[in-house]
Formats: structure tokens, sequence, C-alpha cells
């Protein structure tokens, strides 16, 4: 364009052309030469010059509106690549009344992208780490990748984000465009990055608003296939700066709504609140906790599903003969246990995974794969009750095989009559056991116990008046391994036919089954657990609506694992069906962490950058009027077309004043 300069030449040769020209003036007597006035020489030949320059002032900037000049930025050859993240996250579903959070986001967007020329490649990532993201776009191909973009669970942290750019590209510039979630926002991960690239923050600014927060949902103990009271926990939070007053929970069990209740949580502020209701005949309690509260609604849903339990499986290994106790209590109530009990030489170990609580009954001692098989067992999350025997000859080697289990050595034997009279009531074990006074308790009594060498690690339950441990409990993995110290034998103490004999072991049977999460949480990689056999050739199916996932298949120590492969992304409660039947069912909630709305401010922003001395990081509204003229001055320079234009006018207009002035 600026050879088009040379057209300054043509008011130079008109003024020239100007200078050589005569007027002649025709006249009939000398006599009017008297009239004519005098003109100024001086005069007239600047107001020709004026004009020359004003058209050749007029016309070089005009000339220069069309070449376009500016400054150009100072790291201009270092942005080749444009990456435009777009946050898609969940809060940024949130509408105020003028739209969604992500459309506003996806408007920025283009208006990035028509800052700059069609020469720039040009790269989109969001959430979801698209493998057809990983290659440039054109300005119209990603126009129509954003418009197609819409909302998932799936957070990234900037550090994530940065990692993915500088993975993809080694000259770009990346327009950050989210709405600065202060909870998943991680901006202490940018001291542990060199920021390489340049970097715009793009802040959808959001408001403050209230949002109940349903954070979990809980049972404190198993669920039997029987009518008994239900009671459903639910842990709620108000995590906005403004108190909540008279929002209504709801509880629904199968889309039908089963209670309600009415709180009131101030800000910050962190209640758990009780559902009840009568269980019914049904295998799986199926529900949700709702509220309705606005604009953030993806939350609002909470979704739950409990397996009621039929029995509970009881395996008594034996040295010699069974106790007649725990034949009495578990064999005879079967419609609570499923009993089973072999002698120490006749052990089905087929038994022993899918057992609840297992009783080592006065054994001696156990072979090296039984030891290993009654760990794994623990740490898989199951119970093991050990009674020692009332014939021990060598307390030597039987010390052995308790050391090994990492629980109390026994000693001598210890003679005299003794109360067992030191319960703790507030085990859970005996929960609701013991009224307000147990002074008044005739306690059992015991003739002949073993003293113990305490391990500092161990859970005392009961205690005998001298402080020696009668039961105590040890942690191994998820498991529970519960210790007498005195056999359950008449010769040995009246323990068996006394009333705390029942709700103990009744009790430790039932927290053996273990109380497994009711609810998974989406991209956390959690694992689903069924306890039914898969037909050969036969693959589970998880379904929700249009939905259906072929999970993975893994044997984890004995026990059936379903990976659904972070393939699952939205909440609700999945069927697994085998052959179109449903065996099981699994319930998925979001993250809790986005309900947390509230965001970073532009000041909270800047101070941190300022802070950490990050000078390729820069801060930019969504509000802000001129916002694309910001951009392409970030990306290119200063521009002055504008104001070359404009001059160009100015100039063209006084010449115009000048050639009316006389």
């Amino acid at each position: 364009m600026l050879y088009a300069l040379f057209a300054i030449v043509i008011p130079i040769l008109i003024h020239l052309f100007n200078l050589r020209k005569h007027k002649v003036i025709y006249f009939s007597s000398l006599r009017f030469l008297k009239e004519i006035k005098t003109k100024n020489k001086k005069k007239s030949r600047l107001k020709n010059i004026l004009i020359l320059l004003c058209r050749i002032l007029a016309i070089t900037f005009l000339i220069l509106a069309f070449a376009k000049p500016f400054i150009p930025s100072k790291n201009i050859s270092e942005k080749n690549d444009v990456f435009i993240y777009l946050d898609n996250s969940l809060s940024m579903d949130i509408d105020f009344g003028s739209g969604n959070l992500l459309n506003i986001a996806k408007k920025k967007a283009f208006e990035i992208i028509d800052s700059y020329s069609e020469n720039h490649n040009f790269f989109l990532v969001t959430n979801s780490f698209l493998s057809i993201n990983n290659f440039p776009y054109t300005k119209d191909a990603i126009k129509r990748q954003i418009d197609n973009i819409s909302s998932n669970s799936e957070i990234k942290s900037f550090k994530d984000i940065l990692s993915k750019v500088e993975s993809l590209s080694i000259k770009n510039h990346l327009y950050y465009i989210s709405d600065f979630q202060k909870s998943t926002f991680i901006s202490s991960s940018l001291n542990e990055m060199n920021l390489d690239c340049s970097v715009t923050f793009i802040i959808i600014e959001n408001q403050d608003v209230t949002n109940i927060s349903i954070d979990s949902v809980f049972i404190n103990e198993p669920i039997f296939d029987n009518n008994i009271d239900v009671v459903i926990n639910v842990n709620l939070s108000n995590n906005s700066s403004q108190d909540i007053t008279d929002e209504v929970i709801f509880l629904f069990i199968d889309d039908k709504q089963k209670s309600q209740q009415s709180l009131t949580l101030l800000s910050g502020e962190k209640k758990t609140i009780s559902f009840a209701f009568l269980s019914t005949k049904k295998r799986f309690l199926n529900g949700h906790i709702q509220t309705n509260d606005n604009p953030v609604s993806y939350d609002n849903k909470f979704y739950f599903s409990i397996p009621s339990v039929n029995k509970i499986n009881v395996y008594s290994i034996n040295e010699n003969n069974d106790n007649k106790a725990f034949l009495s209590l578990f064999k005879k109530d079967s419609t609570l246990f499923n009993y089973f009990s072999n002698n120490i030489g006749n052990i089905n170990y087929n038994l022993i995974e899918n057992q609840n609580l297992i009783i080592l009954n006065e054994v001696i001692s156990l072979s090296t794969g039984l030891l290993n098989s009654m760990k794994l067992f623990t740490q898989n999350g199951g119970s093991l009750i050990i009674v020692p025997p009332s014939n021990l000859d060598n307390i030597y080697n039987y010390n052995l095989m308790l050391d090994a289990l990492n629980i109390n050595l026994i000693s001598n034997v210890n003679t005299g009559n003794i109360k067992i009279n030191k319960f703790i009531p507030d085990h859970p074990i005996y929960k609701n056991v013991f009224s307000n006074s147990n002074e008044k308790i005739n306690f059992p009594i015991a003739s002949k116990s073993y003293l113990v060498n305490k391990r500092n690690y161990s859970s005392q339950i009961i205690n005998y008046a001298n402080n020696n441990e009668f039961l105590s409990s040890f942690s191994n993995g998820s498991g529970l391994i519960y210790q007498f110290s005195s056999p359950l034998d008449e010769s040995f103490n009246n323990f068996t036919t006394h009333a705390l004999f029942v709700p103990t072991l009744i009790n430790i049977a039932n927290t053996s089954l273990q109380i497994q999460n009711v609810y998974n949480i989406i991209n956390n990689k959690d694992k689903v657990i069924i306890n039914n056999e898969i037909p050969k050739n036969e693959l589970p199916h998880i379904i929700l609506d249009q939905i259906d996932i072929v999970p993975t298949l893994k044997i984890n120590n004995g026990v059936l694992e379903l990976d659904v492969n972070n393939q699952i992304t939205k909440n609700g409660i999945y069927s697994i069906n085998i052959k179109d039947s449903t065996v099981n069912y699994v319930a998925y909630n979001y993250k809790n962490i986005e309900n947390n709305t509230i965001s970073l401010s532009i000041n909270e922003i800047e101070e941190f950058i300022s802070k950490n001395k990050f000078i390729n990081i820069d801060v930019l509204s969504s509000k802000n009027k001129s916002f694309k003229s910001i951009i392409t001055e970030k990306d290119i320079g200063k521009e002055f077309w504008k104001l070359a234009l404009i001059l160009s006018l100015i100039f063209f207009v006084i010449e115009i004043f000048l050639l009316k002035i006389s």
C-alpha cells in the first residue's frame, strides 16, 4: 500500500501548473483600473501552499490508514500458535439471566479468534482433553468446534492445562477463559511451573449466590432384608457468604418422595441431617436427596443405592469340636446367619473369601497357607475372632501365631475369681446396648485367665477388674481382628452364659459386614464391586437411559471389580445387567468441589501474579467494552489505522475550508 504514496505527486503538479497560469482581464477604459482591488501577493501564495500541504497530508494519511500502521508488541515473534482453553466444567452452566457462563465464554472465544489473521494456527483445549483437539484448526473450523462444546463434570487444574499446551506447541499464546472458581483453580500450582508461553486470563465474572451443597450420604449400619427403620445421613454445607433460611431438603426412594426437612444454614456452616423411613422388601434401596435452589442447579440431586443384606456369613474353624455357645447363637438363627464350621484338619478354603466373620475357636496353630489366608481375609475387610485354647501346652508356639497376626501375646494362666466388669460402652459393638448407667449389672466372672502382653495399638473393648484385657480389637487393612484372652469355656469363665454375650457377638457379626459406599464419584476411579457370578462368555453392562457401558472385569484379591474406564460422565443410578437381567445397581454423583461457587476476583488474581512476578501473564475481564481491540493490541501491537483515517478526513475538510475562503 505504501507505493500509493507516489500519488502525492498529483497535488504538487496541480500546484505547479497553477503557478504558471495567467489570468487575462479585458476592460474598455482605463478608468476601470481604479476600481480593481489590489491583491496581496504574499497572502495568495501562503494560501496555495497550505492547500498543497493539506492535499499531501490527506492523501498520505489515507494511504497509511489502508496500510494499517502499528507498533509491534514485544513478544509478537513468539506467538505463532493460538491456544484457547474454554472451561466447560459444571459451574459454567450457571445462568444469571443473560445466558449461562459457558455461552458467554464462547462469545469471548469468537472475539479472540476474530482478532487474528487467517495465517495463525488455532488450538482448542477443554476439560475433556479430547484427542480431536490435538491438531490445529482454521478460524472457521475452531468456531464450529467451540459451538459444539457442552458442560461436563471433568475438572482440570491450571497446571494440567499448561502441560497440555506445552505438549502440543513450543511457541504459543494461551487464552484461559474461565470463571476461576477458588475451589478448582489451583493457583498454587503456578509456583511449580516454568511459564514459557504467554497467558491471558479471561475472567467470566461469576456472582456470589447462595447454594446448598449436598456433600455426602451415608448409613451407619447395614440394612437387612426385612421391615426395619432405615436411617440415611446427609452432610450439607453452605459455602456462600450469605445465610440460607427455610430451605427444604427432600428424600426420594424409587422416585417417590418419602420425607422432607426444612433447615437453615449460616454462611460457611456445615450440618448433618438424618432421614428415617421403613425399609421395603426390595433387594436395593435406590433414591436421591434433592434441593430446589437456583441458579446453581447441577448439584440439586445426590443419588445413592443401598443393597439390603440377606444374611451374615459366619465360619467357625475349630481345633476339635464346635463351641456350643456359637452353635446356639449363630446356627439356630438361620434367618440372620449362614453358619458353617469345620475342624482345623478339614478346612474348606473355598468358603473363606465369601465369609463376613471367621472364628478361630481354640486353634493351637495355623499352617503358613492358612495364616496368609487369614491376613488377606482381614485386609480385604473381613472380621476374625481369636479364641485361645483351654488346653495349651506350648505357649511359645502359640505366641508365634499371635505375633504373625500382630496381636497381643499371652503368658501364664492366672487363677482366682475376678470380675469381667470393665466394658467400653461407647465402643461401636455396644451401640444401643448399655443404658445410662451400668453400675447395677451383674457382671460375668472368670475363674482362670491368660495374662496378656498388651500392644500399644490395641483397642480395648472388655477388661477384667485388674485392667487385664479380656476382649481387644486390632485393625488389619480394612478389617478387624477380635482377640479374647480367655477361652469361652465354663471352666475359665461364665461369659457365654451371661446376657452380655449375645449382644457382644451379634454386634461383632453385624459390624463384620463392610458398609460399602452407597455411591461413587464420577472420574474418581472408584471400582464397582459385585458379588454376582458372571456366566462364561457374558459381559455385564452398566446402563442409564441411552448410556450403555461395557466395563473391564478385574479380579482383585478374589473380589470381582468392574472398571468403567472414566466412561461415566452423567450422574444418576445405573443398573448392572447380565443377560438383560438387572443384578445390581450403582449410584454416581458429581464431585462436590464445584458446589462452592465463590470465584477469584480480578484483584486477587492480579495480586497473585504480581506477588510471584509472573511477567508473561495478564488478566482481562470479559465485561471490558473494548475487549477485541485489547486482544488485538496484545497480540499484534498498537494499531494506528483509525487515527490515520481521522487525520486524513481532517485535512480534506481543511482543504475545502481554504478553497472556500476568498
